[in-house]
């Protein structure tokens, strides 16, 4: 029996040690792409992933290249379940899985900017932070960044994850200066543990340096599943794809409107290919008709595959 769902793909900090080792224990293509990995990121994937500690896992590189290689992991193992992607979306970092699994560019190639973003980002020294608010409104959130950013002091809402639900971001003194401004006004404000201004103008300098790697990538085409991008619309041209790869790091994640429109295209069960539970919490925030399952483990996939096969 086969079946299609949703595929969603998180970010950066759904990473966890222990993840993949049931892929790589059990598939050796895993253990291939595991391997591919490592040497194109030097960092040894299987120890980090597998052992940490907590500090090697969450170093930019290591996570951001862990957490994708993972997710490819996850979808790969749901097709083999007879599972297939009627449609793909990322959070952030996982627009790369997305991109993948929607046909869109190679795993290789995805692999290739996300290197050059990491390299980019370091060589310049950029550096920042991004904090999460629970439970204000998008206006006093937009009013305080404004407010902020007219005294010099840079901070932008980076994630729209629901719509009481906000990820800023920016320099560091400026995200710290607005989750004090809107604790008042929150049920819950808190630092992340994030070190780069992501989703934000701060970015910029490393979309121009990439730029032409982006243009060169070979395996770029029209996305074959459908791929909703982090504008929160669908993307339909390799164009597109281009253009995302190359700079969706400058500008907000329209999560909620991305996962909204998702549902009106006619998708009500989803599958987070992944680590972590971060998008199925988030999917009942968004629309609690919506049934969105853990992938990111085997006994996990084989669990989703019985819902989604079940008549």
């Amino acid at each position: 029996m086969t079946g299609s769902a949703a595929f969603l793909f998180p970010g950066q900090l759904s990473e966890w040690v222990g993840m993949g080792r049931d892929f790589y224990a059990a598939d050796p293509q895993a253990r291939e792409l595991f391997e591919r990995t490592s040497r194109r990121t030097s960092r040894d994937l299987p120890r980090i992933l597998f052992e940490g500690p907590e500090d090697d896992l969450h170093e930019s590189l290591a996570a951001q290249a862990g957490v994708y290689l993972v997710s490819t992991l996850a979808a790969r193992a749901l097709e083999r379940e007879g599972v297939s992607a009627a449609a793909s979306a990322g959070y952030s970092l996982g627009n790369y899985a997305a991109m993948v699994a929607a046909g869109a560019i190679s795993y290789e190639d995805a692999l290739e900017v996300l290197v050059a973003v990491w390299e980019e980002t370091e060589r310049r020294g950029i550096r920042g932070a991004m904090g999460a608010v629970i439970g204000a409104r998008r206006e006093a959130v937009e009013e305080a960044c404004e407010r902020l950013r007219a005294r010099s002091l840079g901070v932008w809402i980076g994630n729209v994850n629901a719509s009481t639900q906000f990820v800023l971001t920016g320099d560091e003194p400026a995200v710290t200066a607005a989750l004090e401004e809107l604790r008042p006004r929150a049920l819950s404000v808190l630092p992340l543990g994030m070190r780069w201004p992501i989703h934000s103008e701060r970015m910029r300098p490393v979309a121009e340096a990439i730029a032409p790697l982006v243009a060169s990538l070979p395996s770029v085409r029209a996305p074959v599943v459908p791929y909703y991008g982090p504008e929160g619309t669908r993307v339909e041209s390799a164009a597109e794809i281009r253009r995302l790869l190359g700079e969706a790091f400058c500008f907000p994640t329209l999560w909620k409107d991305a996962f909204e429109s998702m549902v009106a295209a006619g998708h009500r069960l989803f599958l987070e290919a992944g680590p972590g539970e971060m998008l199925s919490r988030m999917a009942r925030w968004i629309d609690r008709n919506a049934r969105c399952h853990p992938a990111g483990r085997l006994d996990d996939i084989a669990a989703a595959a019985g819902i989604v096969r079940a008549p």
